[in-house]
């Protein structure tokens, strides 16, 4: 996935190793994001996964702030696949479990990196392949 804006916030990368280790960058990375004043109606995770299936599998909450299924009613950081979501759009995008998988091919990559509006944060496994395919990036923990 290349940019060709020019202007405008930076991809945001991060590696992970581990479920836990991706939760705890997303708890970071949105307690910043919250504390500096942003609604937590602006935030969306997508994931090519299902929640059961994914790296938030058994996880209500992100902080102090719940994970809320998209099209549920309720206050949260709403969730959905990249799949349901194709076509719509949301202010900060956390695209998270990204590995070489099925489920997570270039073109799901692609279009869940455009359904950010403002910010897109992209959380990959260490391993996945296409580490690389974001400029002006922030590397890792």
């Amino acid at each position: 996935v290349r940019s060709r804006l020019s202007r405008g916030v930076p991809v945001t990368t991060l590696s992970w190793a581990t479920p836990e280790q991706q939760k705890r960058m997303l708890e970071r990375e949105i307690g910043r994001l919250v504390s500096g004043g942003l609604p937590l109606h602006r935030i969306l995770i997508l994931s090519p996964f299902r929640r059961e299936n994914g790296g938030l599998k058994d996880v209500d909450r992100i902080g102090d702030w719940p994970v809320i299924d998209l099209g549920t009613k309720g206050h949260g950081i709403r969730y959905a696949t990249i799949r349901s979501f194709k076509g719509l759009e949301s202010d900060i995008v956390f695209l998270i479990d990204v590995r070489d998988s099925k489920a997570c091919t270039a073109a799901d990559i692609y279009v869940g990196a455009s359904c950010a509006k403002y910010m897109l944060y992209v959380l990959h496994h260490e391993a996945w392949r296409g580490a690389g395919a974001f400029h002006g990036n922030r590397k890792g923990l």
